[in-house]
């Protein structure tokens, strides 16, 4: 059983996809920002130019664009794992309004690897700028197409939060 409630987990997690660092394993447990990907974004661009036929337009153009985001879109919650490497983001099944392992279980079909030559910028921010206990990540792929998310600095169901966390803030926080 996958045990994402302790730092052991959550690498184990990783190993069984080949993607846990062998010297770093930076883990967070993240929300999935989809309102700010470009699949939504198209399609309401159509909605407000054209109206209904505008919004399926919108939706096609979207389709076209990295299928690895459209996975990664479709999850609420996703934990990322930064190495060495690269990006390693597992997308996880079940809801609720906060990240709570009991309910959450990773998703392997939908797990996606980027390499850190894939990527043009990787930054963290205040979220809504002021709010300095959840951050804003936003990872730029070289092709200029973007992921978002948003992460607690802590997360009393994830102890290895905030070690996480303050590694990436140190990082890239912008």
């Amino acid at each position: 059983m996958d045990d994402l409630s302790t730092y052991q987990g959550a690498v184990s997690i990783f190993r069984n996809v080949n993607c846990a660092g062998q010297r770093e394993n930076c883990i967070i447990g993240t929300i999935v920002d989809y309102s700010k990907s470009s699949d939504v974004t198209a399609s309401m661009i159509g909605l407000g130019v054209a109206g209904p036929a505008g919004f399926l337009v919108g939706e096609a153009i979207a389709r076209e664009r990295d299928e690895r985001i459209r996975r990664i879109n479709e999850f609420l919650f996703a934990l990322l794992n930064f190495t060495e490497a690269g990006v390693a983001i597992m997308p996880l099944n079940g809801g609720g309004l906060k990240i709570n392992p009991e309910k959450l279980s990773p998703c392997y079909d939908a797990f996606v690897f980027y390499y850190y030559q894939e990527l043009s910028d990787i930054s963290v921010k205040n979220y809504m700028g002021i709010r300095k206990s959840v951050k804003a990540i936003t990872i730029t792929l070289i092709n200029g197409k973007k992921l978002h998310f948003n992460a607690n600095m802590t997360e009393k169901t994830l102890p290895y939060q905030v070690n996480g966390m303050n590694l990436l803030v140190g990082k890239y926080q912008k």
